[in-house]
């Protein structure tokens, strides 16, 4: 790959290095990327929930522990640069709660959670029809300020809040970086008018809240500040100095790592849950609500001046206690039903039948509850063929979402599918029938490489979204 315009060139002619952090729901990773979107090492551990009832919740300090102790780890052993940026990429709609000294309030509700059910059927029968049109979420997940409205009833310490941060600000945050709110992160918890990017005063008082309990809004790929302060110590002090800019909600920042940055092109991420992500321009985007009949919502994107349309399904969530259920074993994404599913003899996804009902949508679900009673094993029927009816029903709803996508933003030229079950053999072969190009990015972690990438931008090691280095893709030849 030859020299980019307008990159950063290498201090006393070492290495520019970009620091990626994807805090997931299980795992907390960190990477190594260099400037020519090379992916050098990358380390993780879990991301420790206390489990509820209804989910779960975290410590605060300790989801912060788990980024520190990732990113000690792949210091420790990382190559000679300059790391010029950091990126920190997270699930969505979790929110951290601080008292105006700073100190985190617990706790922080599990995006997952569904105590606040019914908070967020209030919210949609306060505000009907205008929730849809003014944040583009539909019921796909409990929003933020929904769980907010549950924490003020309940915990009265909350009531005391004076800043409300995404985790990945959060993170930022703890990292010496400014408190700012991420557009994508914002668009996620109900309280967010995608069109007019500012928060919704309206539905922030309804959860209880003052309004300037959300800080003011920044876009991914922009500075939030530096590495600095006290965070910085014990095996981090390579990231003194770094650029900081909060990543976004995790599936949007992935799509970047995998190179889906146009108009045509959909990313397919695979993993707890399905997302199928598209990005339109914001001139060309419809009314934030017009894809909620098709399952479709409609947010901020990572990318500059673009909106996200996303539709999401259940699939890990149900896979793994389907695969429970059956007996088998899961490693990586494969299983040891998927050589003799393989062999069974039916097309593609044609074979499936109205009995098996749709995909559930994620909110529907909790990781902790197996209400995964979908697909249900008929009596008699052989492990692998419930297993090629589960992941070929689950391939057929994604299918469903992609047509949506083309019907609000027309023809799609390529999938880049990614995510820890994209590897299952049995899931290629489903998605090959069922999707147009279906392209497999040889990217080991896009949401580091997305975090680290945008993290590149805010440090002006790339002039544009356009000067981002592409992935390689399966087929391609791999250059040192």
């Amino acid at each position: 790959m030859g020299e980019r315009a307008g990159r950063l060139g290498p201090v006393s002619g070492r290495s520019v290095l970009l620091v990626g952090i994807d805090v997931g729901t299980t795992v907390t990773k960190a990477g190594l990327v260099d400037d020519r979107g090379r992916e050098l090492a990358r380390t993780a551990v879990p991301t420790c929930w206390e489990a509820a009832p209804t989910g779960g919740n975290a410590h605060p300090e300790v989801l912060f522990s788990s980024v520190r102790a990732a990113l000690a780890e792949l210091l420790e052993a990382a190559p000679a640069g300059d790391i010029v940026g950091c990126g920190i990429t997270s699930m969505a709609e979790t929110v951290v709660l601080l008292d105006a000294s700073g100190v985190p309030i617990e706790p922080a509700v599990a995006w997952y959670d569904t105590r606040a059910a019914a908070e967020r059927d209030e919210l949609l029968a306060e505000f009907g029809g205008a929730f849809g049109r003014t944040t583009g979420l539909g019921t796909s997940q409990i929003p933020t300020i929904a769980t907010l409205r549950w924490l003020v009833r309940n915990v009265p310490g909350t009531r005391a809040a004076a800043r409300a941060l995404g985790v990945a600000e959060w993170i930022a945050h703890r990292l010496g970086g400014e408190d700012a709110a991420e557009a994508s992160i914002a668009s996620r918890t109900g309280g967010f008018s995608v069109v007019r990017r500012t928060w919704w005063s309206d539905a922030i008082r309804w959860a209880g809240a003052r309004d300037s309990l959300f800080p003011p809004v920044r876009q991914a790929g922009t500075s939030f500040g530096r590495v600095s302060g006290g965070a910085v110590t014990d095996g981090l002090e390579r990231l003194r100095g770094a650029v900081l800019t909060v990543g976004g909600h995790d599936h949007l920042c992935a799509s970047v790592g995998n190179g889906v940055t146009r108009p045509s092109q959909v990313m397919d991420s695979c993993g707890t849950a399905e997302a199928l992500i598209r990005s339109v321009a914001v001139h060309d985007a419809p009314d934030p609500s017009a894809g909620l009949a098709l399952g479709i919502e409609t947010g901020c994107h990572v990318l500059p001046d673009s909106y996200a349309l996303v539709g999401g399904l259940a699939l890990g969530l149900v896979l793994i206690p389907l695969l429970a259920k059956l007996g088998a074993r899961t490693e990586h994404g494969c299983t040891s039903l998927d050589a003799e599913a393989l062999l069974v003899d039916f097309d593609g996804i044609a074979e499936l039948s109205d009995a098996d009902g749709p995909v559930p949508p994620v909110g529907a679900l909790r990781v902790t509850d197996g209400s995964a009673g979908w697909p249900v094993p008929r009596p008699g029927e052989l492990p692998a063929l419930t297993w090629r009816r589960a992941l070929g029903r689950a391939v057929a709803g994604s299918r469903e979402l992609l047509d949506g996508l083309e019907q609000l933003g027309g023809p799609v030229t390529e999938v880049r599918l990614s995510g820890g079950w994209s590897t299952n053999p049995l899931l290629r072969e489903l998605k090959s029938a069922a999707f147009v190009n279906p392209v497999y990015p040889r990217v080991a972690e896009a949401g580091i490489r997305g975090a680290a990438l945008l993290a590149g931008l805010a440090a002006e090691c790339f002039t544009s979204v356009d000067d981002l280095p592409e992935p390689a893709v399966a087929g391609d030849l791999v250059t040192p």
